[in-house]
């Protein structure tokens, strides 16, 4: 998320601790699922990249387990090195990098290219939407425009339809830290493909795990450059995630269209058809 004022409020959280603002209509298990690997293992550690990660392994609440080298999400990819490269093309047999930036964001910090790879910039903000007041209420309003934005919308259309004719190729999505744009990119992906929600929000958690070294290297950097105590804060706000952003974004799907499903198909328009179709290409 992006800031273009020193100014910095909290506010408290309107959703309790695991609290899932979903219709129980919906038959959604909160329980979480014996994982095949740890979260931490999900790590794709590169030299010029940071929060790069594999959604292979995830299980299903029908006991199936998401498919590796697949499904990655990522921070941005300007400083991408040689290595880097090989392993994403290589290793993980990366076909398509799909950038959730604005087109501004791109330009100051474009994608290292990569051979065979096919390039997509596809923006969830628009300049309206981007600029705000940092803190804990806005982040939680931004996360609700990534609902109710035509744009957004349109957005996640496209990086799911773009999953459904990758042949087989590895997706590769991402922002500029890989944790608010791409992590409810990758939210929406795991409940489509049946991942349970405690998983999803503890998935979308862990980018405060992730992004922590890279964090404290850019506090250390804005205390050595003076920085104020409310700047600091405003960093670290803006370094991490909260639940409850996610939480505000899946009540905004409740308001607008009254269930994950209805969004999904009446939103995002991906029919049940294209859902069940994802599944068996993602799912063994």
């Amino acid at each position: 998320m992006k800031n273009n004022s020193a100014a910095f409020a909290t506010s408290t959280s309107s959703f309790e601790a695991g609290a899932i603002p979903i219709s129980e209509s919906q038959g959604v298990q909160i329980k979480t699922l014996a994982p095949t690997k740890s979260e931490a293992d999900h790590e794709i550690k590169l030299e010029g990249a940071f929060n790069v990660r594999d959604l292979g392994g995830f299980v299903t609440k029908d006991g199936r387990r998401i498919k590796d080298h697949l499904l990655l999400r990522s921070a941005r990819l300007n400083h991408l090195t040689k290595n880097d490269i090989q392993v994403l093309t290589h290793q993980y047999n990366v076909g398509i990098d799909f950038d959730l930036r604005r087109p501004q964001e791109v330009a100051e910090a474009p994608d290292m290219k990569m051979p065979g790879v096919k390039y997509i910039n596809d923006s969830v903000d628009t300049d309206e939407s981007f600029h705000y007041h940092i803190n804990d209420h806005n982040n939680r309003k931004h996360y609700r425009s990534y609902i109710s934005n035509q744009r957004a919308r349109e957005a996640y259309h496209d990086l799911f339809m773009t999953l459904l004719n990758a042949n087989d190729k590895a997706v590769l999505w991402h922002c500029a830290s890989g944790k608010d744009r791409t992590g409810l990119g990758g939210a929406l992906i795991m409940y489509v493909l049946g991942v349970d929600m405690a998983t999803i929000f503890d998935d979308y958690d862990a980018s405060n795990d992730f992004l922590r070294a890279h964090n404290m290297k850019r506090l250390e950097a804005l205390k050595t450059a003076g920085a104020s105590r409310d700047e600091l804060e405003l960093a670290r706000v803006d370094g991490g995630v909260d639940r409850s952003y996610l939480h505000a974004a899946f009540d905004e799907v409740k308001k607008e269209f009254g269930s994950i499903d209805a969004y999904l198909v009446n939103g995002l328009r991906i029919s049940k058809r294209q859902q069940r179709k994802l599944r068996k290409q993602y799912l063994i």
